[in-house]
């Protein structure tokens, strides 16, 4: 430690042992943070005016800050190693004749948490739900800082090292839904044409997020395979502010308290700087450029009534090279999203929330392939599409029972504008193949309705079980048309099998439309298709051991019973223009299915240590023309693993990722030296693994912290192959010869960054 840092750290000692009577309680506390710790409260429960009145035993540490709590009825709660929550002391049990009072031996109704496949990344959220805590997502390797990529770490998702979000338990990605403080987020990515490697959720704006992998209860819908429900932060003290810089990001955050904490403001921006770097690269890859915003106000109007404004804005704009200039493509993009929301609580056991919100997303695509000889072709892509909603929500709460009921209906509308053209040379890609000029036009304008209602019910009878039951019902019409209602039922079980043992099962039956901004206008389809649908049934057994080790076995089956045509590019899904390229192809199921078992271990003892481990055993195919196929994100087996470390300033964490290859498709030349495609994902690439660190320090300044990390994604450089192109050539024996040349997903990306937190 230098000398600065000494005559810091000894400044801080002295003036905490000059004595504390008379001195604001918080004011203590924040300066304690200098000596590594953390607390979380409000200024409700620590007000401003809370005074040290007897001069407290110990001079420093957490002892100090127990001792001057104590008095006013306060205590501390350890959420993270060196993180405390200041809560209030429950109240003394009262007795009556003398005798003890009783009390109910079972947990709260609100506690239970009966689905299956859900995990929390959240300090609030305690038990064998919860997967990392906030502190650990925080200082979670993540490139680019993206707060998905901690939802990936979960067992169950298929990872590729780039992308925000990835096939859950073998769904196609789309089938999963990204909610933010109760809205659901259209595209919420950036980038989102070229596999969406940052989502719009800024991880300084996330407070924690509920992950369901499926079994989600009736409240949730229009998914098949998983939902993501995130909220944003309500930063404690009345003034909070943030700088921060990162290799990718530049970024800023404002929180205000207004008319006496009747109101609150949070405002957030943030800003890429990957723009910059691109002209630092020695190769022109192109150009990409984003930026996001965030802002909402909350307003107390009573102790029965609250409500919010809410607004998140973002703008992309990207020029992308590739296979040395001869392909192009321009992007241009932006996302709109409005909603306000109202709570009201009828009676202590009755509330109701209504959101009323806007969406508006644009996104104008150009592209061309100039190739002479072998393809040229061009792409003109305009599409919006607006949204307007309604939706309320109720909870009604009784000794035994909570109900959950609503609605929820929309007003759509789009505008597609797609023009392409391509034209393939005789003997492109291969000797012998014949000359194909495809012209597509599409102009449409769809719009229509969406409504959706649900009931939940979940029923506690006594202490060992407890039981949710659901029914959903959604319908859409678009362009006059639509599809018959889809009814979907929910059922939940868990049965305490001792104090620290679980039991859960779920089934049910899970919708999904296709969206309005999802049509397939590029490969040709101007039709909306009808609803698909996926039956869950999942089994899951917990255990809390006394060595803080959580475990949780969970064994799971999605039966897709009607599944819609997709569109995939055979040997290479990073094409910039992938309806231009010769190996796309129309995948058209009959059904589907996805089975696996899930291992997790989460270990989160007291001290400086924590960690977490799953393995995943899974499989997914398609039944096609009678014959099963594996997914081209099948995994068989997949591993995560990561340990913490903090003390005092210090958090390092060590992460790793291992997956079995996906599957490819194999080109092989045939006995005329002609090009012969193999079975479609009949073969592997070699497996997939990462090993990611992060480290941060934190510096205590005179006003506020400052975190600095640095942060490597694929620390060893291992070579993950993605996609594989192929040409034919010439061997020295003068025969025709195919050569393969298969390429990698990210090799290793630095990363640092500084963060400047205040707050009074």
């Amino acid at each position: 430690m230098s000398g600065s840092a000494w005559l810091l750290l000894f400044l801080g000692v002295q003036a905490i042992a000059a004595g504390f009577i008379g001195r604001s309680v918080a004011d203590v506390l924040e300066q304690l943070r200098g000596q590594g710790l953390t607390f979380i409260y409000n200024n409700e429960i620590v007000p401003d005016d809370l005074r040290i009145a007897a001069e407290p035993g110990a001079d420093s540490g957490v002892a100090l800050a127990r001792e001057i709590l104590k008095p006013h009825g306060l205590a501390l709660t350890e959420v993270a190693p060196q993180t405390f929550a200041v809560v209030r002391m429950p109240p003394p049990a009262a007795a009556d004749n003398g005798t003890v009072a009783r009390t109910v031996a079972r947990d709260p109704l609100e506690e239970v948490v009966v689905q299956t496949s859900r995990y929390a990344l959240a300090t609030e959220i305690a038990g064998s739900h919860a997967f990392l805590d906030q502190v650990q997502v925080t200082n979670l390797p993540r490139l680019g800082d993206e707060t998905l990529q901690a939802v990936q770490r979960l067992p169950g998702a298929a990872v590729n090292g780039f992308s925000s979000i990835g096939p859950i338990r073998g769904g196609v990605p789309n089938e999963t839904a990204i909610l933010f403080d109760g809205l659901r987020l259209y595209e919420p990515f950036h980038l989102k044409n070229y596999l969406s490697p940052v989502s719009l959720l800024d991880s300084r704006l996330i407070d924690g997020i509920d992950v369901y992998f499926g079994g989600f209860p009736a409240p949730y819908g229009d998914r098949m395979s998983a939902i993501v429900d995130a909220r944003s932060v309500r930063p404690a003290p009345a003034r909070y502010y943030e700088l921060g810089l990162t290799l990718f990001h530049a970024s800023a955050l404002a929180a205000a308290s207004l008319a006496e904490d009747r109101g609150r403001l949070l405002v957030s921006a943030r800003r890429s700087n990957l723009g910059e770097l691109s002209q630092l690269a020695e190769n022109d890859f192109g150009k990409p450029d984003y930026s996001d915003g965030f802002a909402r106000l909350d307003w107390r109007f009573s102790d029965t009534t609250s409500g919010a404004l809410n607004a998140l804005l973002s703008h992309d704009r990207i020029t992308a090279v590739r296979s040395e200039g001869t392909e192009r493509a321009q992007d241009e993009s932006s996302n709109g999203y409005l909603w306000a929301t109202l709570d009201h609580a009828w009676s202590e056991s009755l509330s109701s929330r209504a959101i009323l919100s806007w969406t508006h997303v644009a996104d104008e695509r150009r592209g061309e392939v100039n190739d002479p000889g072998r393809r040229i072709g061009s792409v003109r892509d305009d599409r919006s599409f607006d949204v307007a909603g309604l939706r309320i929500e109720n909870e009604w709460r009784t000794a035994d029972l909570m109900h959950r009921f609503g609605a929820e209906v929309r007003r759509l509308q789009a505008e597609y504008e797609y023009d392409a053209d391509v034209s393939f040379d005789a003997g492109y890609p291969f000797a012998g193949s014949p000359p194909i000029d495809t012209l597509r036009r599409v102009e449409l304008h769809p719009d229509g309705y969406e409504a959706s209602g649900y009931w939940d019910t979940r029923w506690q009878p006594n202490a060992l079980w407890a039981l949710q039951a659901g029914l959903r019902v959604d319908t859409q019409i678009y362009d006059g048309s639509g599809d018959s209602a889809q009814w979907s039922p929910r059922l939940s079980l868990l049965y305490k099998a001792g104090a620290d043992t679980r039991l859960r099962a779920s089934w049910g039956r899970f919708y999904q439309s296709q969206g309005i901004n999802e049509l397939q206008v590029e490969d040709g389809i101007d039709r909306f298709y009808p609803a698909q649908h996926a039956n869950h049934t999942i089994l899951s057994i917990e255990h809390s051991f006394s060595c803080t080790l959580d475990a949780r076995l969970e064994l799971y089956r999605k039966d897709y019973r009607r599944v819609n045509p997709r569109f995939e590019n055979l040997f290479d899904p990073l094409v910039l223009l992938p309806e231009l390229a010769f190996d796309r192809v129309r995948i058209a199921p009959s059904s589907a299915r996805a089975d696996g078992v899930e291992l997790w271990l989460n270990w989160q003892p007291s001290g400086h240590w924590s960690g977490w481990f799953s393995y995943t055993w899974s499989q997914v195919q398609d039944r096609i023309d009678g014959a099963d196929v594996y997914r081209s994100w099948d995994q068989r087996h997949a591993v995560s693993a990561g340990i913490a470390w903090t003390y005092g300033p210090w958090a390092v964490t060590l992460a790793d990722t291992y997956h079995t290859g996906w599957p490819t498709t194999e080109l092989t030349l045939g006995p005329d030296a002609t090009p012969v495609v193999g079975p479609r994902n009949a073969v592997r690439y070699a497996d997939f693994n990462s090993l990611d660190v992060r480290v941060t320090r934190t510096f205590a300044l005179p006003r506020g912290e400052l975190d600095v990390f640095l942060e490597a994604t694929n620390l060893y450089s291992h070579r993950n192959p993605c996609c594989t192109e192929y040409q034919l050539a010439t061997g020295t024996d003068g025969n025709p010869v195919l050569e393969s040349n298969v390429d990698s997903w990210l090799p290793l990306v630095p990363s640092f960054g500084v963060l400047w937190r205040y707050g009074k």
